[in-house]
């Protein structure tokens, strides 16, 4: 339990960044728990009960220190880079209410990320994977359900938070297009093939839910979480051997990274995944080059891993 005078003011900070600042809800939510590792690592720490004047007057050494100490637990370094900008965003909210004048907390550089590229699936394993759906539900409207709601993501490249949140009645009123609310609370049309709406049509049929306000909803009709379908990817992979990176967010990969391979079209691809800065869409570009080459190198005569040493 934190002190009361400190829960007040980060639940005050919470709004503020949710309602005034755009911030998507798991953000905000991260956000949040991310303050609470620090106040209690710094009880740990101090051996102290750590009140709001302690945490508005920290010193470097202490984030130092806390970074060491998640770093022995193997967070990573984006995590962490999460975990200073919560803090940099509370202490900012703090010196805009007049609570404090500066911190120095806010010149302390986040660690650098070595960002990797994303793991897309292979497309001959996509039908695979929906297929396999049948061998993990018993029930014939929730294997319905998964199918289609894969299907969805894998199409159009949706984050599973957004398709979880589609309104059945958005999806009936629709026609070529639907509307995706995405990080931010930004809107962005994304084009339904028809395929995908036979699948989703079909299980809606079969629902026994026909008065659920979401489009996807679990056994109790209400609206279906993030866990249960990880939950499903991890089941599924398991079964087809597949390796650990094998999630909901890869098929988003998966649709980004086929596209580029196939079209090269970069600025359709941002607007379809709803990236506000082309950069964050440009690691698909180095996936579709990265493929090239093995491809080159392992199939090509003239390549090098082909030439035999004469020497």
């Amino acid at each position: 339990m934190l002190p009361s005078e400190m829960q007040q003011l980060l639940d005050e900070w919470r709004k503020e960044i949710l309602f005034c600042r755009g911030m998507s809800t798991n953000t905000c939510d991260s956000y949040a728990a991310d303050l609470v590792l620090l106040v209690r690592f710094l009880q740990e720490y101090k051996a102290t009960q750590i009140q709001l004047d302690d945490l508005l007057s920290l010193e470097k050494q202490d984030i130092r220190a806390w970074f060491l100490s998640r770093r022995n637990d193997d967070i990573s370094a984006k995590s962490l880079a999460r975990s200073l900008s919560a803090l940099k965003s509370f202490l900012k909210y703090c010196i805009k209410k007049g609570m404090i004048q500066d911190s120095k907390i806010l010149d302390i550089r986040p660690p650098r990320i070595h960002k990797s590229l994303p793991r897309p699936i292979a497309a001959e394993y996509i039908n695979e994977i929906m297929e396999t759906v049948h061998e993990c539900k018993k029930t014939n409207w929730i294997i319905m359900r998964d199918i289609s709601l894969l299907a969805l993501i894998y199409s159009v490249g949706l984050r599973i938070s957004e398709a979880i949140n589609i309104k059945k009645d958005d999806f009936l009123r629709s026609s070529g297009f639907l509307q995706i609310t995405g990080k931010g609370g930004k809107t962005r049309s994304i084009p339904l093939i028809d395929d995908v709406r036979k699948l989703i049509t079909k299980y809606l049929d079969a629902s026994i839910f026909p008065e659920a306000e979401h489009l996807f909803v679990n056994r109790f009709g209400m609206k279906l979480s993030a866990s249960t379908t990880q939950k499903l990817l991890k089941t599924l992979r398991r079964k087809l051997g597949l390796a650990e990176t094998v999630t909901p967010h890869a098929l988003r990969h998966s649709c980004a990274t086929h596209l580029m391979e196939s079209s090269g079209d970069l600025r359709s691809i941002q607007e379809l995944l709803g990236h506000s800065s082309i950069s964050s869409t440009q690691i698909y570009a180095d996936i579709a080059k990265k493929h090239i080459t093995d491809v080159y190198d392992r199939c090509h005569p003239l390549s090098i891993q082909k030439f035999k040493k004469t020497d």
